[in-house]
């Protein structure tokens, strides 16, 4: 069995993992409402830092704000819960913000989500209750 990933635009296995993956993509296009071309999966920290070999689950830029690259609107890690603990994933995000500046986080463990915001006088994140809506052309 296999999803049809609407962001890659490709077949991909079915597994814990990406069955939580896709329900993050939904979540984020009929619920956060952002838009398809700014979501990428699996994106390649090799695209900022060229010996960085992570990837980022799901990456939402915000090249409307003219942000760079590395100052997404939000970064998501997904992970099955059975094979993940908070714990790990927050290792795992932790060696992402050295190379990036997400204003949001979400971290999705099975059904389980935490809501992060960035505080950039602080250089630090807080939870949040919910993200917004993706900014659209008029805030």
């Amino acid at each position: 069995m296999s999803y049809f990933d609407p962001i890659r635009k490709k077949n991909v296995p079915s597994t814990p993992e990406e069955s939580v993956r896709q329900s993050v993509l939904h979540f984020l296009k009929n619920n956060l409402k952002v838009p398809e071309h700014l979501i990428e999966v699996e994106f390649s920290l090799t695209n900022i830092q060229k010996t960085n070999r992570d990837r980022v689950d799901i990456l939402v830029h915000q090249f409307r704000n003219s942000k760079n690259i590395d100052e997404p609107w939000l970064l998501v890690e997904c992970k099955a819960k059975d094979q993940y603990t908070w714990n790990s994933l927050e290792i795992q995000v932790n060696r992402y913000l050295k190379v990036l500046k997400p204003s949001y986080i979400l971290l999705q463990l099975g059904d389980e989500h935490i809501y992060l915001e960035r505080i950039p006088s602080k250089n630090s994140y807080i939870p949040i209750k919910k993200i917004p809506n993706y900014p659209s052309f008029s805030d």
